[in-house]
């Protein structure tokens, strides 16, 4: 029953008719004796007390009928008025109580539990008297909101405080807010209109920035007045009005151009430029950029035009690069030395587990002379041991390590090392799909379309294929398909399940580190051993996990995504423990190509004939989105990713520098090449993260002591940009490089405890190595087997750490914590969040991300910004890291007491 509904009232006549047989059903269910009875009123003491309530409920009832939105008021003063008019509490009324609200000993109905017809009249008259005060009080509320209402009202200045005043005057202030707002704009549009033509551009500015405050104003003074949803919707209405009238190219921005133009003219007259370098397009371009920032300032929009000026300078040097870009894109495949021959491509086609990668190792294993371009790392390392295991001499090729044989005729690389200009009988080409990555894409376009080989295994799934065909034809290569179907079968299971129902050769996959680690942990507390992987962990590290977990040292697998290329495990079941992933804090639901290529991981041949895909309970419909995934058919990719090069990149600056104009910087080429228009199926790869990285290094190189191909080298490096750590490193060698600085690796301390310290010592480790090939060890100062040894030492100390049971931290001091700790903090670190307590870490240490040392190098050192090893930490612990890293607490103790 709502809270304004009146409740109906009870047949009291009906009530007086059966008297004796309620009186003795109230001696009963109360048990009472003989004894008692002298508890329940008579017969006749009831009736004059039912006459009394009759009398009273239906005058209530009559009021309340005509102002239900007083009943709260009547229920906060007295009790429940729907419990008040109920059958049983009139029974235990006329029965039993002494008083009408037993609960707070109010109106008694006489002396030592008698009945005096003289007070029970004096109740019933407060009772009138409320009535009639409450009618009041809600009649002028009423009346004073319809005529007399203003804005400086307040909610605790009305006399009525029921749900309908509340409601009237929340309507009220909302109407008045949006007229206000609305009479103030068009204040400002009418102040305009007059103005415009006479006054300066400072003082039309002025308007509509009055306006602004004026509306703000508004919204401030109401902010506690009104619901943040009933501010939301005025806000909506509020903004549209001032968007249709004041942003360009509405009729009084186009009249706000008129003034400003001359004044941008002046600026380009000023700094020696001709008044026809900004034509009209660029001008109606950037007015409509400025949109609603055209009513700002005179030195904003001139700050913004000389951005527009910089640029248009830019696209006229563009026309000369643009040229030799042009000519470079429009037909790029034609240039490649690949071109003296006609090549064989063979697609072999399939899904996960069905053998197709197999098949192509078969034909690089029987040639003379081949190369194995790989996706990562991981499967680089592995095809090498691979081909060397079968007596094929295999040199290993990657960014950050190469391992030469003597006598080699095949290279196993990652596919961005290419041998481009080597010609090769064989070569295989894994994972083709990724041709169409918005990252990465460019390095399978480049090596398809460049490989010197005369014949070429693809591996991939199908939805590249005609990608594929496209590109063999404009090479004028053949091509011949081979298509593969699963060798073991793969079935959803209709009931998901919870994380006690995992059974060992599992995997769970999960979508990022911080979830990994807790699935891990939780799988521990339930007794099960624990491999894990996730990408921040180095390629050495994934493989020692895969490795415990293929041979049944561990019993299930935590994964994320990572598990989907390169990674050829024992896997019985795949287990999602969630459909949706976070990318930039926005929540998006896996594809159904993720689906397919994660779920068919599970089965192996001769291991596992029937692999099978499920998902954790609190997956809404989860069974149901992977099997109609899996019976899903892979649409065909319409894009392939081409990215720029050195080469072009000296190109474009060399015919610069012969016109006599300034050469482009690395991150200017990037943008135009950005811009450019591809034939299809080629489009420019996401260049974001290249254009940062090649600032960086402009920022860096102020004196210009780096030759192109080392701009380019840096921006092409390897660099984590999600992980702080990493830039900052990457910044340290950069610097050092630039000033011709000794740069050396500073040990990982394989003694550690800390997870973090020991992934990101190591990803710092192989960007060091990655950047000392890179640039043929200039600058770098460093022993390669102390290097390599030491590296091996903290991997090491990295996979027993994560094979161990995950001991809780607290994520404030650091000191350990009880396994089974519901909490990020210690209860020291608690109380002093909360109380002002300081526990004796904390009084001795300070927290983490404060203590002075934090980030920082040895006292007095040159080692600012770089990694430090951490002292020896106890099990568990910190390790007492000196990383410059912002630790995100996940508490929630804030406000809340902790249990």
């Amino acid at each position: 029953m709502s809270q304004n509904e009146v409740p109906s009232l009870v047949e009291f006549t009906e009530i007086k008719n059966f008297l004796d047989s309620e009186r003795k059903t109230i001696i009963a269910v109360n048990g009472l004796g003989e004894d008692d009875q002298d508890y329940v009123r008579s017969k006749e003491d009831a009736k004059v007390v039912l006459d009394f309530l009759e009398g009273l409920q239906k005058n209530l009832h009559h009021f309340f009928s005509e102002y239900p939105s007083l009943i709260p008021l009547f229920n906060k003063d007295f009790l429940s008025l729907s419990e008040f008019l109920s059958r049983d509490y009139v029974l235990e009324q006329a029965f039993l109580d002494d008083c009408l609200i037993p609960e707070k000993e109010m109106f008694f109905y006489g002396q030592d539990g008698g009945l005096n017809p003289t007070i029970m009249k004096v109740h019933y008259d407060h009772f009138v008297a409320w009535t009639k005060e409450k009618e009041k009080e809600h009649k002028e509320t009423q009346k004073l909101l319809k005529e007399n209402f203003s804005f400086d009202l307040k909610p605790s200045q009305l006399d009525c405080s029921c749900v309908s005043c509340n409601g009237d005057y929340r309507t009220k202030l909302r109407e008045y807010v949006f007229d206000q707002c609305k009479s103030e704009i068009e204040h400002a549009e009418d102040s305009i209109r007059k103005n415009i033509e006479t006054a300066n551009l400072r003082e039309i500015s002025g308007y509509f920035v009055e306006m602004q405050k004026s509306i703000e104003k508004i919204f401030h003074k109401v902010r506690y007045r009104l619901k943040r949803s009933t501010l939301n919707r005025l806000d909506s209405q509020i903004k549209p009005l001032v968007k249709d009238n004041f942003t360009y190219p509405s009729e009084l921005a186009q009249a706000r151009e008129k003034t400003i133009r001359p004044f941008l003219m002046t600026m380009l007259y000023d700094a020696g430029l001709n008044d026809d370098l900004v034509g009209d397009e660029e001008f109606k371009r950037f007015f409509n950029q400025l949109g609603i920032n055209i009513w700002r300032s005179e030195n904003y929009i001139e700050r913004e035009f000389k951005k527009l000026v910089k640029s248009v300078m830019l696209l006229k040097r563009k026309d000369i690069s643009g040229k030799i870009l042009q000519e470079y894109i429009g037909e790029f495949w034609i240039h490649s030395q690949a071109r003296e021959i006609k090549r064989k491509i063979v697609y072999h086609m399939g899904p996960t587990n069905s053998g197709k990668t197999y098949h192509a190792i078969q034909a690089l294993i029987k040639a003379d002379k081949g190369c194995y371009l790989a996706p990562l790392r991981l499967l680089a390392a592995e095809l090498y041991d691979t081909l060397n295991s079968n007596e094929v001499t295999t040199t290993l090729l990657t960014g950050e390590e190469v391992i030469e044989k003597e006598g080699a005729t095949h290279y196993s690389s990652t596919i961005e090392m290419a041998r481009l200009n080597e010609r090769f009988d064989c070569c295989v080409i894994d994972e083709i799909q990724m041709i169409t990555d918005p990252q990465r894409g460019w390095a399978w376009t480049r090596a398809l379309v460049n490989i010197f080989a005369d014949e070429i295994h693809l591996c991939g799934d199908p939805s590249a294929f005609e990608l594929v065909e496209k590109i063999a034809e404009l090479c004028g290569d053949e091509i011949e398909v081979k298509r593969y179907e699963r060798m073991t079968e793969l079935k959803v299971e209709p009931n998901p399940v919870v994380l006690g129902d995992l059974q060992k050769n599992d995997a769970l996959i999960v979508f990022s580190r911080r979830n990994a680690l807790r699935y891990k942990r939780d799988l521990e507390r339930l007794n099960f051993k624990v491999s894990i992987v996730y990408g921040r962990l180095s390629p050495e590290v994934r493989r020692e996990q895969a490795r415990k977990f293929d041979e049944g040292e561990t019993d299930i697998m935590v994964s994320t995504d990572a598990i989907s290329m390169g990674m050829n495990l024992p896997v019985r079941r795949i287990v999602f423990s969630t459909l949706s992933k976070f990318i930039n804090s926005q929540e998006y639901p896996i594809t159904e190509s993720e689906i397919k290529q994660i779920a068919g991981r599970a089965g192996r041949f001769k291991r596992f004939p029937v692999g099978y895909a499920n998902c954790l309970s609190k997956v809404e419909d989860g069974t149901e989105i992977i099997q109609e995934a899996l019976n899903t058919q892979l649409e065909q990719q319409k894009k392939c990713m081409v990215g720029p090069d050195l080469d072009i990149f000296r190109q474009v600056n060399g015919a610069l520098e012969d016109n006599g104009l300034p050469q482009l910087r690395l991150s200017e080429f990037l943008r135009l090449f950005n811009t450019m228009t591809f034939q299809k199926p080629f489009y420019c790869v996401e260049l974001k993260e290249m254009i940062e990285l090649a600032e960086m290094v402009e920022e860096a190189d102020v004196d210009q002591n780096l030759t192109q191909s080392e701009i380019f080298g840096f921006a092409c490096a390897p660099v984590n940009q999600g992980l702080l750590e990493h830039i900052q490193y990457f910044n340290w060698i950069l610097n050092h490089y630039v000033k011709n600085h000794p740069i050396k690796n500073e040990p990982i301390d394989p003694r550690s405890n800390d997870i973090d310290y020991l992934e990101t010592s190591i990803k710092c480790v192989e960007l060091y190595q990655w950047l000392s090939r890179h640039f043929d060890n200039k600058n770098f100062e460093y022993d390669e087997h102390e290097l390599l040894e030491n590296k091996s030492f903290a991997i090491e100390k990295l996979n027993t750490l994560l094979s161990n049971k995950i001991v809780p931290t607290c994520s404030s001091c650091g000191i350990r914590m009880p396994e089974n700790s519901k909490f990020n903090i210690c209860e020291s670190c608690f109380k002093q969040r909360r109380f002002g307590i300081r526990s004796k870490s904390y009084a001795k240490n300070g927290p983490k991300e404060d203590r002075k040392d934090f980030g920082r190098g040895k006292k007095n050192s040159k080692k600012g910004g770089r990694r430090s090893s951490p002292g020896k930490g106890k099990k568990g612990t910190s390790g007492g890291k000196t990383f410059n890293r912002k630790r995100k607490s996940t508490s929630k103790s804030s406000g809340k007491g902790r249990k």
